[in-house]
């Protein structure tokens, strides 16, 4: 056993992808779903981007885990700058092995390979990890893999890589490959509330029986706030403090370790200690999310896109947001259906003061760490005119 104190069968935050630990949470469902949706419709080139670490690669592999009867996948890292190599890489990506060719015998192989694959009832699909820079004649290739004449067999593509990939198939000189990824999807880094459940799901899958024990919220709070919400980071992070605490003779996790560590990784996180404010939510009297306010707004609401997920259907889909002015914070009502109130108050906006009490649904959310006494007046309705919801569905509720 990896951790007996902690009921730990193995280590529950090693980078290797292991579908047990896959956690479906709304930035990785919603990415599975538009890898089904994209690729149900036949689709022959789509992408995924977003920074390093956020699990594009994982996710890909859960979707073709769960669909290997579907798909003959291959993976090419990075793109050569000869189209030859270029080709070279694909096939050798399927199981070929060398094979010494004109680039046009080289292109009959492989649509040969594709028409065989298509005859035993599955699809082609490759995938292209971090491609780099992409030449003309490399792009060339690209556009006739994703075109009729090499689709015979029913070839589907892939390209994952960082925010750079959108400006690369976006730049003037690759017009023509643009058009053919029309169908992207960005992956970002989890929020404050997934990264709590990011980490009990891991640890409970590893075997933890009481995971808000091992990663209090505090705890969990601390992490996401040294690893802004990356699992790679918080893979990294939580791993280490594992170790750390039972390398000290124990399995206490405080927030002193979690500061060393993240200096020792040299983590760029903001850290707990950056954040001068905070809200503590808790429902009907009972504590359970610490989260720290940094520099961006804070959307809460019913649905799992906000940054702050109260699931209880006396929350709307989109009910508040917390948005810094300043030196201040303020709170803002989305046109709720059951409103938003401070002290006991109903408001549209306020600005907050130290200990204020926030009122959503049954949930009270207390802001700490402001300026004490009376909150300022409230500033003019149409400072916020710039903020801008966006809601993916009619909501009967809200």
């Amino acid at each position: 056993m990896y951790d007996s104190q902690r009921g730990l069968e193995s280590q529950p935050f090693r980078q290797e992808f292991d579908a047990r630990f896959f956690y479906r949470g709304f930035q990785h469902a919603s990415a599975l779903s538009f890898l089904q949706r994209a690729l149900e419709s036949g689709e022959s080139a789509i992408a995924i981007t977003g920074a390093p670490g956020t699990g594009k690669r994982a996710t890909l592999e859960y979707f073709l885990r769960e669909a290997m009867d579907q798909f003959r996948s291959g993976r090419v890292d990075q793109i050569p700058e000869s189209a030859h190599e270029f080709l070279e890489a694909i096939l050798r990506a399927f199981g070929f092995g060398a094979v010494e060719a004109e680039r046009g015998e080289l292109r009959n192989l492989l649509s040969v390979f594709l028409v065989q694959v298509e005859h035993e009832g599955q699809s082609v699909l490759l995938h292209i990890d971090d491609p780099g820079q992409i030449s003309e004649e490399v792009s060339e290739e690209l556009i006739w893999l994703a075109g009729d004449k090499s689709r015979a067999g029913g070839l589907r593509m892939i390209l994952t890589g960082d925010v750079g990939l959108d400006a690369l198939l976006d730049s003037p000189r690759l017009g023509p490959l643009a058009s053919k990824f029309r169908l992207r999807h960005r992956l970002d880094p989890l929020g404050a509330r997934e990264t709590h459940d990011y980490l009990h799901f891991r640890l409970a899958a590893a075997g933890c029986g009481a995971p808000g024990k091992v990663m209090t919220p505090t705890i969990a709070t601390a992490i996401y706030a040294s690893t802004g919400g990356v699992p790679a980071e918080i893979n990294r992070m939580s791993a280490a403090l594992l170790d750390a605490s039972t390398a000290k003779g124990g399995n206490l996790i405080d927030l002193d370790l979690v500061s060393s560590v993240a200096a020792d990784l040299g983590l760029s996180g903001t850290g707990m200690a950056a954040f001068d404010s905070r809200i503590v939510v808790s429902l009907e009297g009972e504590a359970f999310l610490d989260v720290p306010l940094g520099r961006d707004k804070l959307l809460i609401g019913r649905h799992s896109f906000n940054d702050v997920c109260l699931r209880d259907s006396s929350v709307s889909r989109h009910h508040s947001i917390l948005v810094p002015d300043g030196g201040v914070w303020v709170i803002v009502d989305l046109n709720s259906t059951n409103g938003t109130t401070v002290n006991g108050q109903q408001v549209r906006q306020r600005v907050l003061a130290n200990d204020d009490c926030i009122g959503i649904g049954r949930f009270q959310l207390v802001y700490e760490g402001g300026p004490s006494g009376d909150p300022a007046q409230p500033p003019d309705e149409a400072d916020f005119r710039s903020t801008v919801v966006l809601d993916d569905e009619p909501d009967p509720v809200s």
